[in-house]
């Protein structure tokens, strides 16, 4: 096997040692071969980190979806966001497009594959690590006009990235300024917790579900495309502390896929459109399954695959 500055990543991952590689045998002559390689170790480092920093997915996440999770937990910084989203996006694009991708993203995704693989191990690997100095492997240059038709489109993509991770950011401070609003302004005794219905009700609407009712300790939401008394399109938004959702036990029992990321039965008095479970031949409090989620995007991701559950019994 030829000599190349990834080999110490066998030390970590076989799987992204023979990725990058197999990145570097199809860089020069088969750029966008060579880019669904790039993608796949993006996936694939991405689920080491998932799995090094004990990330449960209540639902199974794309790929732009973890990354932005990671990015929210302050688990990676900007510049390896920024390097992660331009190798997913030039991958999905090698994947779906059909004339040949330029060299120029190609060489580009080398640089930054070997920048993602230096920070991993340095991160999560030792602390005695050395990373070896940057080289592109050895093949002629291409022509100029060619190089400038790239810039165009390199730049086009790195402004798009810059964007979505200024979105991301604003994101992050206005979750913040909203936490920090409810910690002073609202009168709540240091026992008691209240609904996050402010943070979450708009992803609740842009899942198609419409806020029926608040209680102390719930909102109550049904999906719209349902009737008033089908009670499986409820669902409740809990006041614990780790952001809860409660969905309907028939409506699990009905979705294997739903069933294996939901939690054990929770009772709660205020799951009023729910069963009631029976215990020793006497009616006890309503219950459900909750699904605990940490972002935005989580909640929206529980709420379309549940929309998805519900058309399905039709069909």
């Amino acid at each position: 096997m030829k000599s190349s500055i990834f080999k110490f990543l066998g030390d970590y991952s076989s799987t992204l040692k023979e990725l990058v590689l197999r990145f570097e045998d199809l860089l020069w002559d088969q750029p966008q071969a060579a880019m669904m390689n790039a993608r796949l170790f993006g996936e694939t480092l991405v689920n080491m980190i998932f799995e090094q920093e004990n990330m449960n997915e209540v639902y199974p996440l794309k790929q732009w979806e973890k990354t932005n999770r990671l990015y929210n937990h302050d688990i990676i910084p900007d510049d390896i966001y920024k390097k992660f989203e331009y190798i997913r996006k030039n991958g999905n694009t090698a994947v779906h497009q059909p004339t040949e991708m330029d060299i120029e993203v190609a060489k580009q995704a080398h640089q930054f594959i070997f920048d993602l693989g230096v920070w991993y191990v340095e991160v999560y690997g030792s602390y005695k690590f050395n990373a070896p100095d940057y080289e592109l492997p050895a093949k002629q240059i291409q022509e100029p006009h060619f190089i400038q038709e790239w810039m165009k489109e390199h730049q086009k993509k790195i402004a798009e990235i810059e964007k979505q991770l200024e979105e991301l950011k604003q994101e992050k401070q206005q979750n913040t300024v909203k936490e920090v609003k409810k910690i002073n302004t609202q009168k709540v005794p240091k026992h008691e917790r209240i609904v996050p219905l402010d943070q979450y009700k708009e992803t609740f609407k842009k899942a198609n579900f419409d806020l029926k009712k608040t209680t102390k300790k719930t909102a109550e939401f049904k999906h719209m495309e349902f009737g008033e008394k089908d009670d499986e399109a409820y669902v409740y938004l809990l006041d614990n502390v780790t952001p809860t959702i409660v969905v309907h036990p028939t409506l699990i029992a009905k979705a294997p896929q739903l069933e294996e990321m939901a939690s054990e039965p929770l009772k709660h008095t205020g799951l009023t459109k729910f069963p009631r479970k029976i215990e020793d031949n006497t009616k006890k409090s309503n219950y459900g399954h909750p699904f605990t989620f940490q972002t935005n995007g989580e909640l929206e991701a529980i709420l379309i695959r549940i929309g998805e559950v519900l058309n399905s019994r039709y069909h």
